[in-house]
């Protein structure tokens, strides 16, 4: 899995950073390692890693885009104006189809279709998320 965010981050040449679950564990803070490029953040001994997700989420890091199936992750990040994916939506964005157009941006497209206003033209909130999530 790391290898795939390695070979993703040279070729987009992006920040990427993998948050995993020490929860329970022996480690009295904070681990941080890097792996070809990608930084790995392990929780601390009493945070789980949706903790430090919900955390980063929280400050409003400019250009960050949280990739996570969490509800409480999702609903974060909708309260806070942050762009978010699910797992399956990184994953077709990491894998582009031949035409070069992401699955994902199709999908927000006909997900929008049966709105009223302008049928060119996504809710504000989406644009930016959208803006933001282009650049991955």
């Amino acid at each position: 899995m790391l290898e795939r965010f390695a070979q993703y981050k040279r070729l987009k040449g992006f920040k990427l950073t993998v948050v995993f679950d020490a929860y329970n564990s022996y480690s009295p803070g904070r681990q941080k390692e890097n792996y070809k490029g990608v930084d790995v953040v392990y929780s601390g001994e009493k945070e789980t890693a949706d903790d430090v997700i919900i955390g980063w989420i929280r400050e409003k890091k400019a250009g960050m885009v949280a990739v996570s199936s969490d509800r409480a992750i999702i609903d974060e990040a909708k309260k806070h104006g942050v762009a978010f994916l699910t797992p399956p939506g990184m994953e077709a964005l990491m894998a582009v189809d031949s035409s070069g157009k992401d699955a994902e941006s199709d999908e927000t497209d006909r997900q929008f279709l049966n709105k009223r206003g302008n049928p060119r033209k996504l809710p504000k909130k989406l644009r930016k998320s959208t803006k933001t999530i282009s650049k991955i």
